[in-house]
């Protein structure tokens, strides 16, 4: 890959995704680099988001209305 890059952000969780926007936004070459991949592409969010907090309570709320 011979490509260069103003700045390398290393995750796309929260802190990450918002670092690459506002660099690209200020005129910045930017690239996002992210490990967690989906079946369709790269998962942005980081952990919280596509398989932590957020999947938890979506199924733990389900959970809760089937109950009662």
């Amino acid at each position: 890959m011979a490509d260069h890059y103003d700045v390398a952000v290393i995750g796309s969780g929260p802190a990450g995704y918002v670092s690459a926007i506002r660099c690209s936004q200020l005129g910045l070459k930017t690239v996002c680099i992210e490990k967690i991949t989906q079946e369709k592409g790269v998962a942005l969010g980081g952990t919280c988001l596509n398989v932590g907090c957020i999947p938890s309570k979506a199924l733990l709320e389900s959970s809760l209305v089937l109950l009662n």
